[in-house]
Order: structure tokens, then sequence, then C-alpha cells
């Protein structure tokens, strides 16, 4: 049985097709689909039923099954990491990834490169240099490419497209407030959603994005009123979204075939209300601004009840928060937020987003309702619970099987920016001294796209975005076809050209003026072709594209295409280390502007 299993493995994913004369429609085993008759061995080992071995659930993934669930599951990831799933299995490696912590604080690298600069820069004592902005960059970059907590950094990136905050704020140049907020989508990115929400509804650096920092209650004599940013896009954006949804993510409709707002202006200013009275965690009085010295984006705000508008507020659904008197604004927005957090939009509209960002542009109810009851109970009776949910997502059917890979409206555009991150981690990028930097300015230039980089709240591209032609005549989506244009698609085939060819992956700005290029030298990104020179040779080149199919595409990549593409890498001379290197830089760049590795499936 167990020899069974391992052979119809090796062929999974690649659409070998086992047919019969006596059966018209082509029967694919091990592909997700059941025969049309019984199914029976002699042994069953473990707890694999024959059944199980036919319809593929009970195979463990061969390598472009490993690959293609990392594409789902990672950011980027190497050819270990591939072997590591195809040993692991797919529920054994997302339960090792749960227990995964962060090996230290995005808000700890930052200061760390500040205290750098201040110990080795030449300055005036008595003007000694800010934290700057490529601070942000170079540790949110130095982190992602040494840790191995694949599925957290995942996660931690999907969660900041939905609880957006950007550079383009007032806070622009602030490296720490940028970090710190960071830091608390990667260490909740497997926990309770409704922590979540807490967190950065309190997190200084999200109380300026959306402007309700210092937000006062009302004042009619001086026409003072609260801020109304953070209550619409808390609902909005975060919990709820703007039309009430039925359990599989569908639109839920009134007698008029329309679909029900979720809430309107009288409610957006009645949760306003919620959100007045908060300022920074280090002042003493209330509406001032926040100390340079002291750091004062890595307290959460506190509450000046003073300041917070008294009174009953209506919310959702027809709950209330009391008339407190005292006045108590923590337990209003605490109201609040369950309020919303137990909307029954929440798992839905969540959920939805999750999938799209992880696995697929489009899911099935079915999906989305699989998922959603995850959200609403985790099993053990926990609301919200991001690691089942992420854990759910990623098991389901609807990703796992290799029939859904192949259907029209499955699967999605590559992120650019996934893309570039991939391509590092994937080529092994190391460096002479094993520390990182590289403000990533190339690739945000060429694609728009940098973690907390979005021009607006509503994130790089929005979730129902459907480009004109056969996606929206098909009534789908492609969210990340809104940044799609003949600037981004120039973009990625020429940035490739300059990462490989003129081997120049990363942006390695001096931390000071007079820094040594010495130190930045030992700091710069090396893509590693070491272990592809022994494929270069002619009668090797269908191994190299094999090996790039793989780690890239999952094994995607046409036979024809494939044959295309040695064809041509063939005509190119070989023999000495740089023509190899040249071999192997062209065969990757073909495979990474292929149409099947630019569409993940």
């Amino acid at each position: 049985m167990k020899l069974f299993q391992y052979l119809l493995g090796v062929s999974m994913c690649l659409m070998v097709p086992i047919s019969s004369v006596a059966q018209m429609d082509t029967l694919v085993i091990g592909f997700g689909e059941n025969p049309p008759s019984a199914v029976s061995a002699s042994n069953s080992s473990g707890d694999t039923s024959p059944e199980q071995t036919i319809n593929h659930e009970g195979l463990y993934p061969n390598k472009n099954a490993a690959s293609r669930f990392l594409s789902f599951a990672a950011m980027g990831y190497t050819y270990q990491d591939i072997d590591n799933v195809e040993a692991m299995g797919y529920e054994a490696w997302i339960d090792a990834q749960l227990g995964v912590l962060p090996a230290t604080t995005l808000y700890q690298k930052v200061q760390d490169l500040h205290q750098y600069e201040l110990d080795n820069a030449t300055y005036d004592p008595t003007n000694p240099p800010n934290e700057n902005q490529s601070m942000w960059w170079n540790a949110w970059y130095d982190y992602h490419m040494k840790g191995n907590d694949l599925l957290r950094q995942r996660v931690a990136y999907a969660l900041s497209q939905i609880l957006v905050i950007s550079v383009n704020s007032n806070f622009s140049g602030e490296p720490t407030a940028l970090s710190h907020y960071y830091d608390k989508l990667l260490n909740n990115a497997f926990g309770s959603y409704r922590t979540i929400l807490d967190s950065v509804t309190y997190n200084a650096s999200m109380g300026n994005y959306l402007t309700y920092i210092n937000n006062p209650k009302t004042d009619v004599i001086n026409n003072v009123f609260p801020d109304e940013n953070y209550a619409r896009e808390v609902m909005q954006l975060f919990t709820i979204g703007l039309y009430e949804l039925n359990m599989d993510g569908t639109r839920k409709l009134d007698g008029n075939g329309d679909p029900i707002a979720t809430y309107d202006n009288d409610d957006i200013l009645e949760y306003s209300k919620i959100f007045t009275g908060l300022t920074w965690g280090d002042q003493e009085k209330f509406g001032r601004g926040w100390h340079k010295e002291d750091d004062s984006w890595k307290y959460p705000m506190q509450m000046y009840d003073d300041e917070h508008e008294p009174g009953v507020k209506y919310l959702l659904n027809n709950e209330t928060t009391p008339d407190r008197n005292p006045v108590d604004g923590k337990a209003d927005i605490k109201d609040a937020l369950d309020n919303l957090f137990n909307h029954p939009n929440t798992p839905p509209f969540v959920c939805t987003f999750l999938i799209q960002r992880l696995v697929t542009s489009n899911p099935s109810p079915a999906y989305v309702e699989r998922v959603s009851e995850v959200f609403v109970n985790d099993g053990n009776g926990m609301r919200g619970n991001l690691g089942a949910v992420v854990k759910a997502i990623l098991l389901d059917e609807e990703a796992t099987s290799c029939m859904e890979g192949q259907a029209n409206d499955f699967g999605s555009l590559r992120e650019p920016f996934i893309r570039y991150i991939h391509l590092g981690k994937a080529m092994n990028g190391y460096t002479t001294s094993g520390n990182f930097r590289n403000v990533m300015n190339d690739i945000f230039e060429r694609s728009g796209q940098r973690p907390l980089n979005s021009p607006s709240v509503f994130n790089f591209f929005q979730r129902d975005y459907t480009p004109i032609g056969a996606i929206e005549d098909a009534d789908k989506v492609a969210p990340v076809f809104q940044i799609t244009d003949s600037q981004t698609i120039t973009g990625w085939i020429n940035g490739l050209y300059r990462w490989l060819f003129y081997e120049n992956y990363g942006d390695e700005w001096r931390k000071y003026d007079d820094e040594p290029d010495a130190v930045r030298d030992g700091e710069t990104t090396e893509l590693n072709y070491e272990d592809y020179y022994a494929y270069t040779s002619d009668d090797k080149l269908v191994e190299l594209f094999d090996k790039f199919n793989l780690i890239f595409a999952h094994g995607r990549v046409s036979s024809e295409s494939i044959a295309e593409m040695i064809d041509l890498v063939s005509r190119l001379e070989n023999d000495n280390e740089d023509q190899q290197r040249e071999r192997i830089q062209i065969a990757a760049y073909l495979i990474l502007t292929s149409p099947e590795y630019l569409i993940n499936r």
C-alpha cells in the first residue's frame, strides 16, 4: 500500500491521465477525483484508506505539490523548504510553523541600527543623528531573509494589507512607528483576531494614521466634533465591510434584490464618539504631541476620560454602550470592538480576504463558509483563532486539490513584491557578513509595493477589483491586477534583468554618510548559483529547467514551453564559469517571466 501511494505521489499534480476503453471520461488517479467504482486493498497502513490514496488525500506531497503549498504559505522558500514539506506533510509542517516564534522584534532591529549609527558615525555630539526611514526597510528585509518563521511572515504580510498603516502619513520618517506596529502583526499572526483589533486600536501609529489620537469629545459651542476616520475604517475595512454577508461570503439581498448596507452615516457618528479621549501613552496631558526622546510610539495610547464622549452610544445590531457614570472610555471601546468582532459579517469578511491573499482571488462560497465556521469556533470554543483559520485555509480541499489548480477561476496573480522576495529566498540569497541590508527602493519603484507603503488605507489594491474583459464578463475579481499596468509589467521584466544579469539584487544604501564601503559590501545580497553549475551542459539543461520550474512555478510551466527555453539557452556558449552562470541566469529569467509562474495556481 505504501509503495502504491508513493508511485502515485510521484505523478501527483503532473496530470498523467489513466483511461480505459469502457470509460469515456479521463480519470486522473491521485488528482482529487474518486473513481466510479469501489476501491480496496490487501492492507491499509496508518490512517490512509484506499479511497484516500486514489483521491490524493492520503498521499504525502511530492516536490511539485510541496512547492505549490509553499507558494500559498510563504513569501519565499528554498529547495530545502520544499524537501521539508515533502517529508513532513502539510499539516505537520503547519503545526511546526505555528510554534515558531519571532527570533527578535523589528522594533529592536531598528534600535540596533540606530545604535550602530550612533556608535560609528561622525557627528556633532550636541546634534546626534535621528532614526530614519531606511532603518525600517533594512530591519524588515534582514528579519525576513534570516527568519525561519515562514508562515508567520506570510500571514503578517497579509494582515498588513487589511489592517493598513503606511509611510504615506505624518510619521513617514519614523521607523519605530512602523516597526512597532508590524511587530503587533507578527506576534499575533496566529493569535486572536479580537486581540489584534484591540492592539491596533490602541497603537499610536494607527492613531496617527487614521487621525483619532487626541480626538476630543463633542463641543458644540466651539464647533468641535469627534474625528470619524477610525470609526469608518474599523467597520469598512477591518471587520464587517459595506454589505451584509452570508457565512459563505455572498451578499444578503433585500426584497428588491439589492445588497443590504451594514452601517450608515449615523452609525459612523455613533462609533466616532467611542474613539475619543485617546492620546500618547507617555504624555501627562491630553492634546500634546509625542516625545521623540522617549520614543512615544512604543506605548499603547492612554485614555483621558475627561475628553471621552459621555452618554449612551448606539452600536450595530441594536446594541448600546451604557451611560457610564463616571465616564469609562476604555469600557466603551471594549464594547464597540466586541460588537464588531461578534458581528456575523466579520468571519466571512476577514476569511475571504485571507483566502484571497494566501490562495485564490475567487474562493468558492463553500470554501469561504468552511473557513468562516472555523473563525466562529476553532473546535475548542474560541472565536477568531487566526492560527486555526490559517490552517483551515491551507488544508482546505480547494487549496490542496490539484484539480482545483486547473480551474479557470482558481489562483491569483502573484504580487510583485512577493515575487521579489521569492527570488531572493529561492536563490539562497546570502551576504558575506551574515547581515542583510536593503531599502527595497528598486522593487518599490518598479511595482509600487513595499511593506507598509501602500498609497492609502485601502491597500495597494482593493479586494473586489475587477479588470475589464474576460474576468469582468465572468463576474470574478482579480485584486492584484489593479497595480498591473505597462509600468509594473515592464518593471518586473527589467527588474529581473538587473537582479539576475547585473547581479544587483538589493539597494544597500549607506546607514550614515561616512560608513566604510567594506561594511556595506559585506551586507550586500548575493544570489547563489553554486547548486546549478552542474546542470548547464546541453545534456543537463532539462534538469536545470526542471529545478527552476519546481522551485518557482511548482512544475506548471508546460513541456512545450520548457523545450523552447532549452532550445534558446543551448545556443549560448558554455565554456567557462561566466558563460555557465549566464545560462543559469537566463533559465531563471525565462521561468520567472512565464505566465505559469506569474499566475499562481
